[in-house]
């Protein structure tokens, strides 16, 4: 068995999906750079559905992602190697979901969701510790992505930030 994934792996397509489509490798915090990628395909694609349907891509490829992992977790015999970002793609495009297209609603979603990450308090670090396997893995985004979401829509109804409600 592997102990770090590698750029060989990607021939498997579970493995490149599960990498972010090889985002995973990059040399440099390959969470921050899935992450990004996860930006801009919400900014030019996802952002222009309502929030149910965002949500609704979100929820469907929940079962695809927890398989993915599933399959490179059994290839490397590690918990949550870093290579796996898809993890963090859906974390972020949580945490943007019926956002204001506005660019300092984007960048506070994209650095409150980093932050909730990296740093993991709870319950984003409970979240982590209380699942294991591919849940686990996908369990402390998915919440720190729903955190900055709730943060981000109580600005905007409560205290007007971002322009319209969505």
């Amino acid at each position: 068995m592997q102990n770090k994934l590698g750029w060989h792996d990607v021939r498997d397509f579970r493995v490149l999906l599960a990498t972010g489509f090889g985002l995973g490798f990059a040399k440099l915090m390959p969470g921050t750079v899935a992450s990004l990628f996860a930006v801009a395909v919400w900014f030019f694609w996802l952002s222009e559905l309502r929030g149910f349907y965002q949500s609704g891509i979100i929820i469907a490829a929940l079962p695809l992602a927890y398989y993915v992992i599933h399959v490179t977790q059994q290839k490397v015999g590690v918990e949550d190697d870093s290579a796996i970002t898809i993890d963090e793609i859906l974390g972020q495009w949580a945490a943007l979901i019926a956002a204001p297209k506005t660019w300092y609603i984007v960048l506070f979603a994209f650095v409150a969701f980093r932050v909730l990450d990296i740093y993991k308090p709870d319950p984003v670090g409970w979240a982590e510790r209380r699942f294991k396997g591919p849940l686990g893995v996908l369990a402390d985004d998915l919440v720190a992505g729903a955190l900055v979401t709730a943060v981000i829509h109580i600005s905007v109804y409560w205290f007007g930030l971002g322009g319209q409600p969505p």
